[in-house]
């Protein structure tokens, strides 16, 4: 027992006096209470000391031991420290000790997650409003994304919080918005949204649930994708916050509202109440095809079917289009490609009936805040939880699971999910609390998305699967309205791109495998560098194996690739064995695909080599094994190292 230890204690004699008084210490600070073993942890304590066999308590007064009495077995100390002195003692608090001989005692210790609890400081717990964290996990998804998984522990009792950080200086990421099945009308699992828009244009690494929904399935407020908007505002001002992607790549949170205008042929313009939104009494809607097949309206009222639409529905200008026809009294109109419905009722309606098929037609559109003109992505929420660098009060009660989307101080955002409703995984937050939460993790602006049962938490996993990750209070991930994904996206000019897998300046962990080898290892390493200042190094040993032999060098973080390759590129330092360089992907079917480098490495120095890529695999594309470096001749096994560096994907 060489290191410092420290005990628990439930006992008798002269230790029991300490104990309680430590107890009541920790009562008064408001200490955590966690037991372990059936035992209340206090403040101090590093573990227990159980007696088996008869044994010495001393007590230490101006560096001498002083005979206190014989601890009997079955009495249990708590350990506060381990000190090398006299032999080794535990000291078991208020001066006391008890020697370390073999046989006689037995110490045990609590979980670090448990010590965490009662000593924060000590052994380095980050001490949040809501609780302690007891456990932290940090994962790299990909370049510029960062999952980080909490167990907290605090008052209200056991919280999970799921976390994303995103670069939004990186050019290859996006954040974007999803609509379930592709249309206004109706819900579907985060999961599936995610599955369905993943490959479109690029990988979908994680995805979150979005905006609060009616009984109908439609979002409450506005909803942007890709530069279109999707339908507008329904809750009023003061009850809506609104996250979106500014024109220029740059994450905002705020109110906008959008005024909308009509023109037809030469008369004057007639306000448009949305899109894509239920038609009420003397109003003006825009239907789109994202709305659903059909405008779903009743018969009181005048449809006029627009074509040859031209521009983007977007609040930064006019779109334009043609009259196809009108039709009065009926409602229902189909919503087809390419084509818009201008729908009224009562004055609306009126409004309408003066248009003529080959009418010109002018929509304009128009932001009520500058910022927001050309807004790329955007979903509605709630509650703002983070403004201007502080953390809001709210006076509404309720422990419930969240969703939330912050935006630090350098303009990269984070998504968190909150579990709730399951005391034994995850109690759930207020919104106080939440807020309080967003502003500690770096969050200088944050809102609240849709929360309770809708709260999800999708990743894509080492598999290359995507998967919900969190605990979702109803059992199962209920069916939402709309979702924020993060996407890898695909960059191209001029024909031809590459795509940057690994360049070895990082601190990823690499794995060593193989078969048929005495010796096989992966090192990041200075010793040969092509690009930057580290490569990577493959060393094997042969020797004397029979069979085929190889080692294989993987990445723990799964590497993606964003789009279809057509070849996998690498600089190599090859060693002039001759041995066969190869690689090893899986594709989204799961089929493991092996492409060749080089059937012969016969030379010395570096090389740029590439493997092509054969152009019926699936997306998405994980690149499982980048090196498979083997041998099948007996006569030419050997040991040594080859080095490699700039492993890319090519685009062409």
């Amino acid at each position: 027992m060489g290191k410092a230890k420290n005990i628990i204690r439930i006992g008798i004699g002269a230790v029991l006096a300490a104990w309680t008084a430590l107890q009541a210490a920790e009562a008064d600070a408001g200490a955590n209470v966690v037991y372990w073993e059936g035992m209340r942890l206090v403040q101090g304590q590093i573990g227990k000391l159980e007696i088996v066999k008869p044994i010495n308590l001393w007590k230490r007064e101006n560096g001498a031991l002083t005979f206190v009495r014989v601890l009997q077995p079955g009495e249990q100390y708590r350990v506060y420290s381990y000190d090398e002195a006299f032999g080794g003692q535990y000291g078991v608090g208020g001066g006391y000790y008890v020697t370390n001989i073999k046989g006689h005692v037995v110490y045990k210790t609590p979980s670090k997650e448990k010590l965490k609890l009662v000593n924060p400081g000590r052994y380095g717990a980050k001490q949040l409003a809501v609780g302690t964290v007891v456990k932290e996990v940090s994962t790299r998804i990909a370049s510029g994304v960062e999952k980080e998984e909490m167990e907290i522990v605090g008052t209200r009792g056991k919280q999970h919080v799921y976390k994303l950080d995103i670069d939004t200086s990186n050019e290859r990421l996006a954040i974007e918005t999803a609509l379930s099945n592709d249309q206004v009308l109706g819900i579907e699992p985060v999961l599936e949204q995610a599955k369905r828009y993943d490959g479109r244009d690029g990988i979908v690494l994680a995805a979150v649930n979005g905006d609060y929904f009616k009984e109908d399935g439609s979002p409450t407020d506005l909803m942007v994708h890709r530069g279109e908007i999707v339908m507008t505002n329904t809750t009023p001002t003061a009850e809506r916050t609104i996250f979106g992607i500014s024109a220029d790549g740059k994450p905002m949170i705020g109110n906008p509202d959008v005024q909308i205008g009509v023109r037809i042929g030469e008369g004057g313009s007639y306000p448009v109440d949305g899109i894509n939104k239920p038609r009420r009494a003397h109003q003006l809607i825009l239907y789109t095809p994202y709305f659903a097949a059909s405008t779903k309206t009743n018969a009181l009222g005048t449809e006029v079917v627009l074509t040859n639409v031209q521009g983007v529905l977007n609040g930064n200008g006019t779109v334009t289009g043609t009259v196809k026809k009108v039709v009065v009294g009926q409602g229902n109109e189909p919503l087809q490609p390419g084509e818009l419905v201008l729908s009224g009722h009562g004055r609306a309606s009126d409004y309408l009936r003066q248009a003529k098929e080959g009418d010109a037609v002018e929509i304009s559109l128009q932001y009520d805040q500058p910022e927001w003109s050309g807004v790329r992505e955007a979903l509605g929420g709630r509650y703002r939880l983070v403004a201007d660098g502080q953390a809001q009060s709210f006076a509404i009660a309720g422990v419930h699971p969240r969703t939330a989307v912050g935006i630090d101080r350098n303009g990269n955002v984070m998504l968190v999910v909150v579990d709730g409703r399951q005391p034994a995984h995850s109690q759930g937050m207020t919104l106080n609390e939440l807020a309080k939460l967003m502003h500690e993790l770096g969050a200088v602006d944050a809102m609240t998305l849709d929360g309770g049962g809708s709260s999800t938490f999708v990743v894509r996993q080492p598999n290359g699967q995507l998967k919900v990750e969190n605990k979702p209070s109803d059992g199962f991930a209920r069916p939402v309205a709309n979702a924020l994904l993060v996407v890898y996206k695909e960059t191209q000019e001029n024909g031809e791109s590459e795509e940057v897998l690994d360049d070895f300046e990082n601190e990823l962990k690499w794995n060593a495998s193989g078969v048929n080898y005495v010796g096989a290892a992966v090192e990041r390493t200075t010793e040969k560098v092509r690009e930057g200042k580290q490569a990577l190094k493959i060393s094997y040993d042969f020797r004397g194996m029979p069979g085929t032999s190889g080692v294989y060098a993987s990445r723990e973080k799964a590497i993606w690739i964003s789009k279809r390759p057509q070849a996998i590129g690498m600089w190599v330092y090859g060693d002039g064995s001759g041995h066969w360089l190869r690689a090893q992907l899986q594709d989204g079917s799961g089929r493991r695909i092996w492409i060749d480098f080089a059937r012969h490495v016969d030379w010395i120095g570096w090389k740029y080599v590439e493997a092509a890529v054969p152009s019926d695999v699936a997306l998405p594309l994980m690149l499982e094994m980048p090196v498979r470096y083997m041998e099948t001749d007996i006569g030419r096994k050997n040991a040594g190292a080859i080095y490699i560096d700039g492993l890319r994907a090519i685009f062409r």
